[in-house]
């Protein structure tokens, strides 16, 4: 999980060569699980509010989307300023994106079969679980990161002085 090309790793990869299917080798396999858990906690925190499972019309509103939008940015901006390079690097241009323009994007989004069935109780309680173990999971390291940056910046006082 270090991004560490392994005689394993690149087995596997001539076999998905050989089967014609892409595949990635990530380097910094850490970067990218971050900013995965942080898009998914975005994307599917509108599903349980208030201890409630959402409603499909609840769901599929404006509202929804700019709730998504506005957390995926936050948290997007949370890790890179917590040293964490954003990965997949195109997931960068969330944060240029005017919110309008992710709205969009994810209305459309919502409206799809995919979200639908994730509105199923069963997906719903299990994905809010996750989530909740994945925003504690997130301040636990932001936490962590913070205390870090601000000891590497006061090193980095004294030697100036």
């Amino acid at each position: 999980m270090n991004g560490a090309v392994t005689e394993r790793i690149e087995n596997l990869a001539k076999l998905f060569k050989t089967a014609k299917l892409p595949y990635v080798i990530k380097k910094d396999m850490q970067a990218y699980l971050i900013t995965h858990s942080v898009s998914d906690m975005a994307l599917l925190s509108f599903l349980h509010s208030e201890n409630k499972i959402i409603d499909i019309k609840t769901v599929r509103t404006r509202k929804t989307a700019r709730k998504i939008t506005v957390t995926l940015k936050a948290y997007l901006r949370a890790i890179q300023k917590a040293g964490v390079s954003i990965d997949p690097p195109m997931l960068k241009m969330v944060l240029k994106f005017p919110n309008f323009f992710l709205d969009l994007f994810f209305m459309a989004w919502l409206r799809t079969t995919m979200v639908s069935d994730m509105m199923l109780p069963d997906y719903v309680n299990i994905a809010n679980n996750e989530i909740v173990q994945l925003r504690n999971d997130l301040i636990k390291f932001l936490s962590q990161e913070s205390k870090t940056l601000f000891s590497q910046n006061r090193m980095l006082a004294r030697k100036k002085v």
